[in-house]
């Protein structure tokens, strides 16, 4: 194990100082130095994760899909640009670049006024000698909030805008975790970022908490009818718990989608009673033509359409603003 931490830390060291800081240099981005060594491996982390999902989940699809291959099939091609576009990091850089002054201000201020995020380590002591323990926990926290700005991205109309291009998808696989559109992204990355400060989650727990539970969401959108048993089903969310979450509403079913929110453990569903459990096989959409229709379009031009879904979804707002003036 610690020959295959240390080959990591070789390979990270060595693409850093090959490729990303002689760029740095060059461009007098040296300020950038150490946000830079840690794109480094996250980018690597990315290729972990592509190879986990086109290998290991795949595998499943392959084996036991749940709707069969199809016409449809070109569906998936734009879902796969998203998946390398966020795992490889090119999003999610752009959406570092754009909250990372942000992020940085607001650290500043709060240590302004003293006040110093806690750690779970001096506060519940007993976790402290027990790293896996304390990295639970520290997941746990991650999920719940994942869960609230879930539930938030179905409540308001404007995010709701941006969120629908997720559920749009007709063709539900490994690759639909990352069909978001960047300023949905960027809502919710900022929103975790803070909350992980707050809560007091170092940056290479956030890492590391970020890279299983974006796994586990892309096993929860498999093309597969696998159960974790009654019991599993309670603890993880799997393929069956979330596919409901994306079933295409119906006139008995108007609300469907609002349920099984939760990005990994399924017991903030239960408390909050939004969770559903059947066994109905239901398609995978929106029934709103004008979202039903990103399933034709590529990643430029549904980025683009969706942000003028946004923009419509916010004009009433304004007009309200500007007439009670």
């Amino acid at each position: 194990m610690r020959e295959l931490i240390d080959l990591w830390v070789n390979v990270q060291a060595w693409l850093f100082e090959t490729l990303v800081s002689p760029v740095l240099f060059h461009f007098g981005l040296m300020a950038w130095y150490e946000p830079g060594y840690s794109a480094v491996e996250f980018v690597m982390l990315g290729l972990v994760q592509i190879a986990v999902i086109a290998i290991g989940m795949r595998f499943f699809e392959r084996r036991w899909p749940l709707e069969k291959s199809g016409e449809d099939d070109r569906l998936i091609m734009v879902d796969r640009v998203y998946t390398v576009l966020n795992k490889l990091g090119i999003v999610p850089l752009a959406i570092f670049i754009l909250t990372y002054p942000v992020v940085q201000e607001i650290e500043l201020t709060v240590r302004t006024w003293g006040y110093m995020p806690p750690r779970l380590e001096r506060l519940l002591p007993w976790i402290g000698d027990n790293d896996l323990l304390s990295f639970l926990v520290y997941f746990v926290l991650y999920d719940f909030a994942a869960y609230w700005l879930h539930r938030g991205q179905h409540a308001f109309g404007w995010w709701w805008a941006l969120h629908s291009l997720h559920h749009s998808q007709r063709r539900m696989t490994v690759w639909t975790d990352d069909r978001n559109h960047v300023i949905d992204d960027l809502i919710v990355t900022l929103a975790l970022v803070l909350f992980s400060q707050f809560v007091g989650v170092q940056p290479g727990e956030y890492v590391v908490i970020l890279m299983v539970g974006r796994l586990v969401e892309s096993w929860s959108h498999a093309n597969v009818d696998m159960s974790f048993g009654w019991l599993g089903e309670r603890l993880l969310v799997g393929p069956r718990f979330h596919r409901l979450h994306h079933a295409l509403s119906t006139p008995t079913e108007r609300h469907i989608q609002d349920h099984n929110f939760a990005p990994v453990f399924p017991i903030w569903d239960i408390l909050f009673g939004t969770a559903i459990y059947d066994e109905k096989h239901r398609p995978t959409g929106v029934d709103d033509a004008a979202a039903d229709a990103d399933n034709g379009r590529g990643w430029f031009a549904q980025q683009a359409t969706v942000f003028g879904r946004f923009v419509r979804a916010l004009l009433p707002r304004f007009s309200r603003r500007a007439s009670a003036r």
